[in-house]
């Protein structure tokens, strides 16, 4: 009577999914034992927590079992997870994993996307056995230091349809998978937890109730547009006292919204008859909210005209609010917003013209012409007195989400001035960056904003920080060089090694170490290093920034 009661239980508990909780909770935390993690991103990872299906980074199937891990830190994956016996997706990018990937990784049958990009994993692939990977459809190794031929068995991976290798040292031939795909997905129907829902299609009421969700969908979405065009047209010929004219239909002689003036009218017309109607000669940047062109509207007057992305304009809630905030800003190391001009068709901003071009050009120049060190600090103390503004002296504060050289302008003097600020937050939703899912740009955004979406002041610190390693190195931010060297992958990495070394000389540029001081070229290397601290809370402000870059100055006048 006792084993069939103590079978009972064991059946009633498997059934229930406790016995595999237990077990892969135990694993979990296995493995969380192994991993470093700075950010305590893993804190809910705790034996009291009832549901391990809940933490972060963890997601489970219908059976308790965990399908999927999208885990951040950094050290050595644990072999342990070879233990997830049903783990379909394993993503990892981005971080500090480092060493070999544990064999048992090859061998997780249900695998179906590796993405371990941007780590410092090493290894030999001619040692790695494919064959177990047959249901794998993404596999992302790039920008490791992975060595030697792929295996042969590689060519097992029939699923396969994403495949990077690239930015490491790998060798010879690849397989010929990816050619051999059939025309349509090998996939069933899934559900929201990765399971099969119907291997053997669906049923007329399933495709019915389909046809009619997507009917709804349409009819909401004719609504939505027709509303905001309607909108448009009913819109206030006045904003804020400064006169508008309706726009569609177009004269082509509208004034802007102007909040500066210049000298001349502008006129939409004049605007894009000096862009040249916006075509690539004219062009002098480009970026994630659009094109940026160089635009004479009479002679002796120069404007720079960014032309914003006409999808992200459309239906951007108090757009023309939001930018009447950002026209009042003013600061001498801040682009100035002289008016803009918005449609259901076009959009864009008119500011000030800098001609000595952006701070990317120069660093980039920097290696065929010298530039002085007194150059290089005072461009760093322009941009943080503008960032230090913009967090403290603003009203609401803005924070700019896109600190990055080629968002730094030079006037004739090199005085730099910081453009694109607030725009982030006026198209919030709507940015391209192709690198983040979050505003900003690989390279310069935070670990805590790029894993969580934990967006402070601090973030632009971060930034910052990177800036000011890029233009004392005359290394870019994912310097090519990196995947080719052992000292990490992004700048930081790569500064805050050499200097544990005890390399510093190699931080800087050709001839700026020789030239001196060593003092002042070491205190602007820890401040970098001190803006780009893994814990927010490790890095100062940008006023206090400012007040380093001040004291920095005076050791020039000794």
């Amino acid at each position: 009577m006792g084993l069939f009661a103590l079978f009972c239980l064991l059946l009633f508990c498997s059934v229930s999914g406790k016995v595999v909780d237990f077990l892969d909770k135990g694993q979990l935390l296995e493995l969380k034992n192994a991993i470093f993690d700075p950010h305590n991103m893993l804190s809910s990872w705790k034996s009291t927590a009832p549901d391990h299906c809940s933490w972060f980074g963890v997601t489970c199937n219908s059976h308790g079992r965990v399908s999927e891990l999208r885990i951040p830190g950094g050290g050595k994956l644990s072999n342990v997870i070879g233990k997830f016996l049903e783990l379909k997706v394993l993503s990892i990018p981005f971080n500090r994993i480092a060493g070999e990937l544990p064999n048992e990784i090859w061998g997780l049958k249900s695998l179906e996307v590796i993405d371990i990009e941007g780590n410092l994993i090493t290894g030999d692939l001619s040692m790695v056995d494919f064959s177990n990977l047959k249901k794998l459809q993404v596999l992302n190794l790039g920008f490791n230091r992975l060595s030697g031929n792929i295996h042969k068995s590689f060519e097992e991976c029939k699923n396969l349809t994403v495949l990077n290798l690239a930015g490491n040292r790998i060798q010879g031939p690849i397989p010929d998978v990816l050619p051999v795909l059939p025309p349509q997905p090998r996939r069933a129907l899934q559900d929201s937890r990765g399971n099969d829902v119907n291997k053997k299609g669906l049923s007329p009421f399933e495709w019915v109730l389909i046809l009619v969700a997507s009917l709804i969908v349409l009819i909401l979405l004719v609504v939505i547009i027709v509303y905001f065009y309607m909108r448009n047209r009913r819109r206030s010929s006045r904003v804020d006292g400064i006169n508008i004219i309706p726009s569609p239909p177009r004269s082509g002689n509208e004034r802007l919204v102007i909040f500066r003036e210049v000298g001349v009218p502008l006129t939409f017309n004049n605007v894009i008859e000096a862009t040249g109607n916006f075509t690539s000669r004219n062009c002098i940047g480009s970026g994630g909210f659009g094109s940026t062109y160089r635009a004479e509207i009479s002679p002796g007057i120069t404007v720079a005209v960014k032309r914003l992305t006409v999808e992200m304009c459309q239906g951007v809630p108090q757009f023309n609010a939001e930018i009447r905030t950002l026209g009042r800003i003013r600061h001498s190391n801040l682009v100035t917003l002289i008016g803009y001009y918005a449609s259901p068709s076009e959009m864009f901003l008119v500011y000030n013209y800098l001609p000595g071009g952006s701070l990317e050009e120069l660093i980039r120049d920097k290696r065929n012409h010298v530039i002085g060190l007194k150059t290089v600090h005072k461009i760093a103390l322009d941009i943080a007195g503008a960032l230090a503004f913009l967090h403290d002296d603003c009203n609401p504060r803005i924070l700019h989400r896109d600190v990055k050289p080629s968002n730094i302008l030079l006037d004739k003097d090199l005085k730099a001035c910081l453009s694109d600020f607030g725009l982030s937050r006026l198209l919030e939703g709507f940015e391209t960056h192709v690198t983040t899912g979050v505003a900003g740009t690989f390279g310069y955004v935070a670990p805590e904003y790029a894993l969580a979406c934990r967006v402070s002041d601090k973030a632009d610190v971060y930034s910052y920080g990177v800036m000011l390693l890029e233009l004392i190195s005359d290394k870019r931010a994912l310097d090519p060089s990196f995947a080719k060297e052992d000292n990490g992958y992004t700048i930081v990495f790569w500064a805050r090694t050499l200097r544990r070394e005890g390399r510093v000389e190699e931080v800087f540029a050709a001839g700026m170490w020789e030239a001196g001081p060593e003092n002042v070229l070491l205190d602007l290397l820890k401040l970098g290093l001190m803006c780009t601290t893994e814990l927010p809370s490790g890095r100062p402000t940008m006023r206090q920034v400012v007040r380093k870059l001040r004291h920095i100055q005076r050791d020039f006048d000794r």
